[in-house]
C-alpha cells in the first residue's frame, strides 16, 4: 500500500528542522570529493604510469584507506564528539591531496601515488555518518526519521553524481591531478563547515560504555556488513570496468559522465523510496534490489559495445540499488544500540569500501586482461552468488534487536 502524501511530508519536515539545514550542505559538500577522488586517482596514476592496472590499485588504495580511516573516525566520534575529529580529518585530506600532486612526478616511483590515494581515503571525513547520528537524534517520529535517511542518501547521491562530471570537466580543462587538489580542498572545507554548525557542537556522545561494546556479538549488524562489503565488490569492480570502457570506446573525460549515469539512478532510485512508502520490511528491500541490481548489471555488460546503451544501463543499475543505502541504514535503527550508532553507520560504509577496494583491484585485472565486458559480466555472476548468500541468512538480518536503545535516544537528540 502506497501512503505517498504522509512520506513527503515527513521529508518536509526533515528539512524544516532549522539546525539540520547547514549540516545537510556540508554533507553534499563533502561527497563531492568521494565522486572526484576515485576517478581522479584512476586517472593521474595511468597519466603518470600509463598503467590502468596501477590505475586501479591507485582507487583501490582510496577505498582502503577510507574504510579503514572511517572505521577509526567511528569509534572516536562515539567517545570524542564531532568537530575535532572532522576537523583533523579534513585538513589532512587536504593536505595528501597538494602532496600527491606536487610530489609524484618528482620522486619517479608509481607507487607513491598509491600511497597518496591510501593516506587522502583515510583521512576523508565522516560527515555523512555524523549527519545519519544527527537525524537518528533529532527525528523522533520512525516514519520521519526514514524520509530523513532517504533525503541524505539523495542529497549524498547528488553529490556523488556531480563529482565525476566535475572530475571530467577539470581533467579535459587542467588534467587529473587538478581534481585530486580539488577534491582535497573541498572534503577539508566541508569537515570545517561542518564541525562549526550548532547541531554538531550540540550532540554529545552517549554515556552507556555497555551499549558501545555490543557490536562484536550482533549477528544480525554482521550479516548487514557482509552483505554491504559484497555489493561494494560489485561498486568497485564496476567503477574499474567503467573507466575501461570509456577509454575503450571513446575518450577519458567520458568516464566521468558514464559513472554520473550510475549516481543519476541512484538519486532517482532514493527519491522514490523516500517519497512512496512502501510495506516491504527493510530486509526485503535489501534482497529485492540485490536481484533487481544483478539483472542489470548483466543487461550493462550485454550492451557495453556503445557509450550510449551503456550509459543507459549504468543508469539502471543505479536505480535499481538506490533504495538498497537507505533500507540498510533504517535498519541499523534496529539492529545496533543507539550509543553505538555512529561507530555501526561507519562500519558500514567502511565495509562496502572495503568490498569496494578489492572489486576495484580485481576489476582493474579482469578489465585489463578480459576487457570491460567481461568485468561486467562477472560483476553480474558476483552479484547473484551474494544475493544467494543474503537470502539464506534473511531471518538474521531481519530479527535484530528491536527496540534497542530506544530508551535511551534522548541523551543524543539535537533540539531544532
Amino acid at each position: 500500500m502506497l501512503e505517498r502524501h504522509v512520506a513527503m511530508r515527513s521529508c518536509l519536515r526533515v528539512l524544516g528542522i532549522p539546525c539540520l539545514r547547514v549540516p545537510f550542505l556540508a554533507v553534499v559538500m563533502g561527497a563531492l570529493p568521494l565522486g572526484m577522488l576515485g576517478l581522479g586517482l584512476l586517472l593521474y596514476a595511468r597519466e603518470r604510469t600509463g598503467s590502468l592496472a596501477v590505475g586501479g590499485l591507485a582507487a583501490a588504495a582510496f577505498g582502503l584507506g577510507n574504510a579503514v580511516g572511517l572505521g577509526v573516525q567511528g569509534g572516536l566520534i562515539d567517545r570524542h564528539g564531532q568537530g575535532r575529529v572532522l576537523s583533523v580529518a579534513g585538513v589532512a585530506c587536504a593536505a595528501w591531496g597538494v602532496l600527491a600532486v606536487a610530489v609524484t612526478p618528482v620522486v619517479g616511483w608509481p607507487g607513491f601515488v598509491v600511497v597518496a590515494g591510501a593516506g587522502m581515503g583515510a583521512c576523508v571525513p565522516a560527515t555523512t555518518g555524523c549527519m545519519r547520528v544527527l537525524l537518528a537524534g533529532s527525528v523522533g517520529d520512525g516514519a520521519a526519521r526514514t524520509a530523513g535517511y532517504a533525503l541524505l542518501a539523495v542529497l549524498f547521491q547528488l553529490a556523488v553524481l556531480t563529482g565525476p562530471l566535475l572530475t571530467a570537466l577539470l581533467v579535459a580543462v587542467a588534467g587529473p591531478g587538478a581534481a585530486l587538489s580539488a577534491g582535497g580542498l573541498l572534503a577539508g572545507g566541508a569537515a570545517l563547515l561542518f564541525s562549526a554548525t550548532g547541531a554538531s557542537r550540540a550532540w554529545r556522545p552517549g554515556r552507556d560504555r555497555a551499549g558501545r561494546g555490543r557490536l562484536g556479538r550482533n549477528a544480525g549488524l554482521a550479516v548487514l556488513l557482509t552483505v554491504t562489503a559484497g555489493a561494494g565488490v560489485l561498486a568497485g569492480a564496476v567503477a574499474v570496468a567503467v573507466p575501461a570502457a570509456a577509454l575503450s570506446l571513446g575518450r577519458a573525460a567520458d568516464s566521468g559522465v558514464l559513472v554520473a549515469a550510475s549516481a543519476a539512478g541512484e538519486v532517482v532510485g532514493g527519491l522514490v523510496f523516500g517519497a512512496v512508502r512502501w510495506r516491504l520490511p527493510h530486509d526485503l528491500t535489501v534482497l529485492a534490489t540485490l536481484a533487481a541490481s544483478a539483472v542489470a548489471v548483466g543487461l550493462a555488460a550485454w550492451v557495453s559495445g556503445g557509450l550510449v546503451p551503456l550509459f543507459a544501463a549504468l543508469f539502471l543499475v543505479g536505480l535499481c540499488g538506490g533504495p538498497a543505502a537507505v533500507a540498510a541504514s533504517a535498519l541499523l535503527d534496529t539492529l545496533v544500540p543507539r550509543p553505538a550508532l555512529t561507530r555501526a553507520y561507519t562500519l558500514m560504509v567502511a565495509a562496502g569500501l572495503l568490498g569496494g577496494a578489492a572489486g576495484n583491484a580485481v576489476g582493474g585485472a579482469a578489465a585489463g586482461h578480459l576487457g570491460h565486458r567481461s568485468a561486467l559480466a562477472l560483476s553480474a555472476c558476483w552479484l547473484a552468488v551474494l544475493l544467494a548468500g543474503a537470502t539464506v541468512f534473511r531471518r538474521v538480518l531481519g530479527a535484530g534487536p528491536a527496540g534497542q536503545g530506544s530508551g535511551r535516544r534522548a541523551a543524543n537528540r539535537v533540539r531544532p
